[in-house]
């Protein structure tokens, strides 16, 4: 008797070892595929974008049990007998990302991403990522009790802002375990197609030819390529400071879109937040990038004139510190300061500047001439500022400014209790916002929204999301959400096909 033929077991290629990269690899090999992850850098740069992160994920919840269900770890001082937590619906974290994209933004994506948040957070769990609560929106202990606002983000497990690479190493180690091939140094050049369909990829020096029933893009955005910052951020980004991989340049959208499929998103903006000048971009994984400098919202950020330029608190920092470097870059030399007085600056000191050496002076002129600001403007500055402020030696997030322009919004108080203390600030490059359009499936879509058969795409390589800004935490979300998904359905669809 004629044994029936055991089902060909297919072949899915991932371009990229960042988040999206390993989740869809991860998912691929569980779903039944042999999985092969090309990487453009050597194990040293393993992790992308994402091992530059502060670890953050936004995700929903219906209240303190399905927090507790991802972690019992606890941030210094953040342990209660009872926690409060509001849910923070799909329905609320949909429609924060559709105002924050000012509607632009495919909302059959946005509704994917906040339904699949939790379950996807819970998935990195079983994989080894370790979270824990933390104060990063607010949350607080009061009486005993950890009080959480709607929306609060668990970081990953690790020390200081920049924790991502605590994500990347235990996925990295389990897509090893279950069989996940690597070629390191082998960077993806194109995807071949033939007859419609994707057969495979070239790559490497050689442009060697390897076969594969689908192929996932996850290798970043073009943020880290010279030319295409110049093409589509300006030339004012040309010299820009990158947050993040120097190896994000684009090339695996490039070889998407010669591959026929369309553009999503908007390719004239970006993540940029304010960093410490003194640190240079990373060169490897396990390297700390120039520290974000998270701390505006607790003082005033002004520029080499000694004027002020932008909001400093028009929201929680978490939802708007991806639109600082983009303030910053316009302005003279392309830095600022960012300044407080001892009511912020241990705090400042504490959560939020890292490295960072402070320039302390105990009265503004003194200050400026040690910045290197006009003394005159910069104490004219400083004094507009505090007459604006109410008259209360307090900070809270519904004290703003009243009369000056532009105005602080929220967390307003007088910078009049010296010493005072400055961080020299510049705009640093995290992720372009404008890829390759994609489905909620991870499928690769043609310009006119038409499947391209086993082309799929996740991460910073993909747009339709992201534009003019985003919430904090929603980035590593995006990256795992839709690479769990592109695995998946890579292989459902290979071995449909294979029928």
């Amino acid at each position: 008797m004629t044994k029936p033929a055991l089902p060909r077991v297919p072949t899915v290629i991932v371009a990229g070892t960042g988040l999206a990269g390993l989740s869809a690899a991860i998912s691929a090999r569980e779903a039944g595929a042999n999985v092969l992850l090309l990487e453009k850098g050597g194990r040293e740069d393993v992790g992308g974008n994402a091992a530059f992160s502060g670890g953050l994920f936004l995700f929903c919840y219906d209240g303190p049990d399905d927090l507790t269900s991802i972690t019992q770890d606890f941030e210094p001082g953040m342990r209660a007998d009872r926690i409060e937590a509001p849910p923070f619906t799909s329905a609320a974290y949909a429609a924060e990302l559709m105002a924050m994209s000012s509607d632009q933004a495919d909302r059959r994506l946005i509704d994917a991403l906040a339904e699949r948040s939790l379950d996807t957070v819970r998935w990195l769990t079983t994989k080894g990522v370790r979270f824990t609560f933390n104060r990063t929106l607010g949350a607080a202990v009061h009486d005993d009790v950890l009080r959480v606002p709607p929306g609060q983000v668990l970081t990953s497990s690790g020390e200081g802002m920049s924790r991502g690479f605590e994500v990347i190493k235990p996925l990295l180690r389990h897509a090893e375990a279950i069989g996940v091939e690597s070629r390191w140094y082998t960077p993806l050049v194109d995807v071949v197609r033939d007859n419609g369909q994707v057969t495979g990829v070239t790559a490497g020096d050689t442009g060697e030819f390897l076969a594969a029933d689908a192929v996932v893009i996850a290798s970043g955005g073009f943020q880290a390529s010279r030319e295409l910052r110049r093409r589509f951020l300006g030339q004012e980004w040309e010299t820009v400071r990158l947050r993040g991989s120097r190896l994000s340049t684009g090339d695996g959208i490039s070889a998407a879109l010669r591959a026929g499929a369309g553009k999503a998103g908007t390719w004239s903006k970006a993540h940029s937040a304010a960093v410490d000048p003194t640190m240079p971009s990373p060169q490897r994984s396990e390297a700390s990038p120039p520290y974000p400098l998270h701390g505006f919202w607790l003082g005033v950020l002004v520029n080499r004139d000694g004027e002020r330029f932008v909001d400093e608190g028009p929201g929680p920092w978490v939802k708007n510190y991806s639109r600082m470097g983009k303030a910053i870059r316009p302005q003279p030399g392309h830095e600022a300061f960012e300044i407080f007085d001892q009511r912020t600056a241990a705090r400042v000191a504490d959560e939020f500047a890292g490295a960072a050496v402070p320039v302390t002076a105990p009265t503004i002129p003194e200050l400026a001439e040690r910045l290197g600001l006009p003394a005159d403007r910069l104490a004219h500055t400083i004094e507009t500022y505090n007459r604006a402020c109410q008259p209360d030696d307090g900070i809270a997030e519904d004290r703003g400014t009243a009369g000056i322009d532009p105005p602080k919004s929220h967390w307003a108080a007088p910078l009049d209790q010296p010493p005072f203390v400055a961080y020299h600030a510049v705009a640093g490059l995290t992720f372009s916002f404008g890829g390759v359009r994609i489905d909620p499936d991870g499928r690769a879509l043609d310009p006119d929204g038409t499947v391209v058969p086993g082309l799929y795409a996740a991460g910073e390589a993909t747009g339709g999301l992201f534009y003019g800004d985003y919430p904090g935490g929603a980035a590593l979300m995006r990256a795992a959400v839709f690479g769990r998904a592109a695995g998946r359905t890579a292989v459902a669809e290979a071995m449909v096909s294979d029928q």
